[in-house]
């Protein structure tokens, strides 16, 4: 019975890290302006914290930082290098989120890792953020929940800096590639988001 439990928990962190690995780097239309993946990881390692990505105006905002720590990525099964051992080899850099934004009038916050990979065939950087939550200890129990994802891209346009941008959807309910939406998007040194680290 054990064994088997065992062989069920490697199909399912086998289907999870493929659904991811479809998910990290979508195909993109050719544009010279989009980041790669190194500069992606330069843009957001600008402060010593991390750096706050504010989309259409500012109330939609996140926070990303390739230094500091939550829960997860402090465990040993899941700490720095787990996006790049488990999932994609192509990341460049880890780190953690928090984001917040309005749904239906009220403030909502989403937070856990984050990572920046660069395609293959193109090397455009793509930021892909997953949910965490405080039970996620190990490899086991990770891929036990469902988890929102999405994922952010970079362009530096005619018209100035935008950001390619999904809407946080359902892991495991994932089919495809996300559908990516343009919008204008400024960045701002430190963690604007919350006033303490996530």
């Amino acid at each position: 019975m054990r064994y088997l439990r065992g062989k069920a928990n490697r199909r399912r962190l086998s289907r999870l890290v493929a659904v991811l690995a479809a998910l990290l780097v979508p195909p993109l239309p050719a544009s010279a302006g989009v980041l790669s993946g190194r500069e992606f990881q330069n843009l957001l390692a600008g402060g010593p914290e991390g750096t706050t990505i504010l989309f259409q105006g500012g109330t939609d905002k996140i926070f990303y930082s390739p230094t500091l720590k939550n829960r997860l990525r402090l465990s040993p099964e899941l700490g720095p290098n787990f996006l790049k051992q488990k999932i994609m080899q192509n990341t460049v850099a880890e780190g953690v989120f928090v984001g917040t934004m309005i749904e239906g009038g009220k403030w909502r916050t989403i937070s856990g890792i984050a990572g920046i990979a660069a395609d293959v065939d193109s090397g455009h950087g793509v930021l892909t953020l997953l949910q965490t939550f405080p039970e996620d200890t190990s490899v086991k129990a990770f891929q036990k929940r469902d988890r929102l994802y999405a994922v952010v891209i970079v362009e530096d346009a005619p018209s100035g800096v935008v950001c390619r941008r999904s809407h946080w959807e359902k892991l495991f309910a994932a089919k495809g590639e996300p559908k990516l939406t343009t919008v204008p998007c400024e960045f701002t040194v430190g963690n604007t988001v919350t006033p303490t680290s996530p």
